[in-house]
């Protein structure tokens, strides 16, 4: 290739390591380290989980630790090192969801006839699953559609990885150690609100009661910074999505449906006196979750032809005897050869049909239609998990497994089960898939590290696979001792919000229960609605089924991500100042994640210094709301500090 010609189609403008040559990135130092923090972040990250449900990349912290591991112990290769001990150590946190969102559900409903092993084996094949269905789309996602795909997060990682001297690293250094600070100060010692809530003052309380309106926004330095990178157009139709959940949605069950019973704490209250994110989480949520799942059918249908492609390729492979790897493909562009992708997704499948035929099943026929079902809904919901990672950094897996539950339990209901070893069997398959979706949606996006870092996504593909191993290992584990130190139920114990959710769904149904499918089906055709309008229906289901406070920080950003680009009339300095903003929100992000983990490490070792009274007041209302805005105006200062050559 000339210098005077365009990129070829799978090497990024301008990647750290060069598609022509090759380098030395795996050895005993690099999978050593990326396996001990692949356990360690297990551990850490579980703990976060099931405090607040949420989980924090471990790209970040690996990322700093593994640069200072580098100086430290003067790596000459160190480049290549960092890149793939942050993809290795990816695995402890992208298996967190199958484990996290769904197992401790056995321990709320006090099933203890599964044992470590039955916990640990759909969690492993689901992750191995996951690795083979990202390894299959990644051309498609992280090179055909390159621009198409923002992949925020994994656009940050690649920006911390490589930002390593010079002025870029000391303004990431800057921007990081300051939403370190910000975000540990906020999970850790409460100065300031996190979530801002017009329920705090008496006026937004008086809105709410009368007309079932609230606004929020969790005023979080990663999520601005995740926003940045998400840009306006796709941020605005999340929190669009957001919107018509929380301001015309709520208002329209609370006026039509108010002398409607529901169960709130285990009481029976009228509708009209529930609290709204009690309406949000047993009625409009579940609209959200329609859509997801519609989207997720249109996602595959429009991606038909590239399925089909994948289909083909793997076919082609199988029969023709040759590997078709290193033929005329540039390093950056090799993958596991397609005849072994499919070989793989199918064996991990049979194998946990076997699984699901020894340990739950009562008849092949029961087998037959887990087997089918896991197999489905895997490829299904694949496509939108990873879609929603390429979108927005966030992916909905615990929305995704919880339609996958409702229809799994109807069908095995018709097939016989009933009962605790129904919940078991729906479980166990419900981990399985969750595991897939949460590997194959963030693996994706270490792959699209891999394409801008220049590193080789075959290595990183074979190196996921043996850590999928230890982490499946590592956080059943973590759930055990977590069980034993705060447990999942009673007082003090960890909320575990998915794994409650998913207990409270599966049980009534395996008991007799029925499902709200009108409010699935209207989800449904809201996203074929959307569809027609030509407005992505995944990035606003994504928006209607999430808590409004995890989409307005995003638009936020988007927002700050818009006036950057458009601060002045050249457009090159305009592109110059956009990548500065990044290169600030990529330490957003990086910082907050390390400093909400160092808050769960004093979690776990006993650390209370969280202003509890101080922190729901207006004053910490009114500070956390300044302290943000600080937050911003840094990201569009240190931007519009960019001049003119």
């Amino acid at each position: 290739m000339s210098h005077t010609q365009k990129p070829e189609p799978g090497a990024p403008s301008n990647p750290s390591m060069s598609p022509h040559r090759s380098y030395e990135e795996i050895n005993a130092y690099v999978v050593g380290w990326g396996l001990f923090f692949a356990a360690l972040f297990s551990l850490a990250v579980g703990y976060l989980c099931l405090k607040i449900g949420q989980t924090v990349d471990a790209f970040a912290p690996v990322s700093v630790l593994a640069m200072g591991m580098a100086i430290l112990f003067k790596r000459k290769n160190a480049f290549p090192e960092t890149v793939h001990i942050q993809a290795i150590a990816s695995a402890g946190t992208n298996i967190l969801g199958g484990t996290m969102f769904i197992l401790p559900a056995l321990f709320i409903l006090h099933i203890h006839g599964v044992s470590f092993a039955e916990m640990v084996i759909p969690i492993i094949l689901g992750g191995i699953l996951g690795v083979f269905l990202a390894t299959a789309f990644r051309r498609y996602f992280c090179e055909e559609m390159d621009a198409a795909y923002p992949f925020p997060s994994g656009r940050a990682a690649a920006e911390v990885l490589q930002c390593n001297e010079g002025a870029k690293a000391r303004i990431m250094v800057l921007s990081g150690i300051l939403a370190m600070a910000y975000d540990f100060i906020l999970n850790t010692l409460g100065w300031w609100r996190e979530v801002l809530s017009t329920q705090t003052f008496a006026w937004g309380q008086a809105l709410a009661d009368k007309h079932k309106l609230l606004f929020s926004l969790d005023n979080d330095a990663a999520l601005l910074g995740i926003g940045y990178f998400t840009g306006l157009r796709y941020a605005a139709i999340i929190a669009a999505g957001s919107f018509f959940s929380w301001f015309v949605c709520l208002p329209v069950v609370y006026y039509l449906g108010g002398s409607h019973v529901m169960i709130v704490d285990g009481q029976s209250v009228l509708l009209s006196q529930a609290p709204i994110r009690e309406v949000f989480n047993q009625y409009v949520r579940h609209i959200g979750i329609g859509m997801l799942a519609m989207a997720g059918i249109i996602g595959l249908l429009t991606m038909s032809k590239v399925v089909g492609r994948v289909v083909k390729r793997a076919l082609r492979d199988a029969f023709s005897g040759q590997v078709t790897v290193a033929t005329g493909l540039l390093r950056t562009q090799q993958d596991l050869a397609m005849s072994r992708i499919g070989f793989g997704t199918l064996l991990m499948a049979v194998f946990f049909a076997i699984f699901f035929h020894i340990t739950c099943a009562q008849t092949i026929a029961q087998t037959l239609l887990a087997f089918c079902i896991v197999l489905i809904f895997a490829f299904m919901l694949s496509v939108v998990g990873i879609s929603s990672i390429a979108f927005t950094g966030n992916e909905p897996v615990s929305g995704m497994t919880i339609f996958m539950i409702l229809v799994s339990a109807v069908i095995m209901s018709a097939a016989g089960m009933h009962g605790e070893s129904g919940i078991i069997a729906i479980l166990l398959m419900a981990a399985f898939l969750c595991s897939t979706l949460a590997v194959a949606g963030n693996f994706m996006s270490e792959l699209k590290v891999a394409y801008l870092t220049g590193a080789t996504p075959k290595k990183m593909q074979q190196w996921q696979l043996v850590s999928i191993l230890l982490a499946g290992v590592v956080s059943v584990g973590v759930i055990y001792l977590l069980n034993h130190a705060y447990g999942f139920t009673g007082a003090n114990a960890l909320a575990a919000p998915q794994a409650n959710a998913m207990a409270a769904i599966v049980k009534p149904m395996m008991d007799g229960g029925a499902a709200p499918w009108p409010l699935y089906m209207a989800g449904a055709f809201f996203a074929v609605l959307l569809w027609m309008m030509k407005v992505p229906p995944l990035a606003f289901a994504l928006g209607t089924y999430l808590p409004m406070e995890i989409n307005t920080p995003v638009l936020i950003g988007g927002i700050i991500s818009y006036l950057v680009s458009h601060s002045s009339t050249d457009e090159k300095l305009n592109a110059r100042r956009l990548s500065e903003g990044g290169t600030v929100a990529s330490g957003f992000v990086a910082g907050g994640a390390i400093g909400s983990l160092c808050s769960a490490v004093l979690h776990i070792g006993g650390v209370r210094w969280f202003q509890e009274t101080w922190v729901t007041s207006p004053e910490a209302t009114y500070l956390g709301a300044l302290t943000y805005l600080g937050l911003c105006a840094f990201i569009y200062y240190m931007a519009k500090r960019i001049k003119k050559f």
